[in-house]
């Protein structure tokens, strides 16, 4: 999840957004390492609490419950993006589905 993240709030408009947002403090480790050059500690950079703001993640139980409070909160159509990390995606899709 934090090359994703950091492979996405990188990019200037991106960045910028989260700026607006008010999460600078939060992110100015993940943009100085990354333009110094030091991919490795603008990853380590990236605090576990923008993690779980940004990243659906954990059990597929947990993943459920994640996607509920976003529709609890007005999300209808709910599109995932499955990061293959040695995961077998159809089987992460399927285990995700509404129970």
């Amino acid at each position: 999840g934090r090359f994703a993240i950091a492979a996405y709030l990188t990019v200037p408009v991106y960045a910028e957004f989260h700026r607006w947002l008010g999460r600078a403090d939060m992110l100015q480790g993940l943009w100085d390492n990354w333009a110094a050059g030091d991919r490795k500690a603008a990853l380590a950079a990236i605090p576990d609490e923008l993690v779980d703001l940004l990243i659906v993640h954990g059990s597929p139980e947990e993943c459920r419950e994640h996607i509920a409070r976003y529709q609890a909160n007005g999300v209808t159509t709910p599109a995932l993006a499955i990061l293959p990390f040695g995961l077998d995606q159809r089987q992460a899709v399927r285990d995700l589905a509404p129970r």
